[in-house]
């Protein structure tokens, strides 16, 4: 089991290499004064990377042999890339960006590269500069509520709330920025509070999916809170 998690690590190492090298190539790009805001989900590379490891265990579950998921193709060599060349990578990307300050996906890359190394109080000034020039991007904005409130010892109170309202005031229906405004609710013990975004989604997904389950248990559970303090 240690060689599967092992590999599993591995490939979000290789996959963030491989979604850093192209932007670290780039030719530097004309500035823009008018940056177009991309109102759908952009599920880059190191998103998708960071996904790899689960999918990686939802086979081991099914097929119970790790070895065919790590086990390389004949004569075939995996890349040689560990955290020191990540890293290097990332402080690649970062210094081009001060060269680059309107390059909207490489601001994008850079955050995700932050949050994916843990480094979320760097993630945080990387999603500033991506917020400035992406305003009206819920998506963007929901990131960075995320990556604050990681960097505020996963405390969604204050600033990453007020960035999950303004998420909410572009795209209502935001599943993501909805879970994240009634955890913040139910963090401060708002239970009340909690229960209307969490039901909005419920409204919005299949009710026999494991998120409508997930929901509705965290819904029950608000409002059994929110009726012993009204009993009070």
């Amino acid at each position: 089991m240690t060689s599967f998690l092992l590999g599993a690590i591995a490939l979000v190492a290789i996959a963030l290499a491989f979604a850093l090298a192209p932007l670290l190539r780039r030719q530097p790009a004309a500035p823009s004064s008018h940056p177009t805001a991309r109102p759908d989900r952009d599920w880059s590379p190191i998103a998708v990377g960071l996904v790899l490891p689960a999918a990686a265990v939802a086979l081991y579950a099914a097929i119970g042999t790790p070895q065919a998921v790590l086990a390389p193709p004949p004569q075939a060599e995996a890349p040689a890339i560990g955290p020191a060349q990540i890293e290097a990578m990332v402080a690649r990307l970062a210094e081009r960006l001060k060269t680059e300050p309107d390059d909207v996906e490489g601001w994008r890359m850079l955050a995700h590269s932050y949050e994916t190394l843990r480094r979320f109080d760097a993630a945080v000034e990387a999603y500033r500069h991506l917020i400035a020039l992406e305003p009206n991007n819920a998506n963007g904005l929901t990131d960075a509520a995320v990556a604050l409130g990681m960097a505020l010892n996963q405390d969604l109170s204050g600033e990453p709330e007020r960035l999950i309202d303004r998420a909410l005031a572009i795209n209502p229906n935001h599943v993501q920025a909805l879970a994240l405004k009634g955890s913040a609710a139910y963090e401060r013990g708002d239970y009340a509070q909690a229960i209307p975004p969490w039901k909005r989604i419920l409204a919005m997904v299949p009710q026999d999916s494991e998120m409508a389950r997930s929901i509705g248990a965290s819904v029950a559970k608000a409002e059994a809170l929110a009726a012993k303090r009204d009993r009070r």
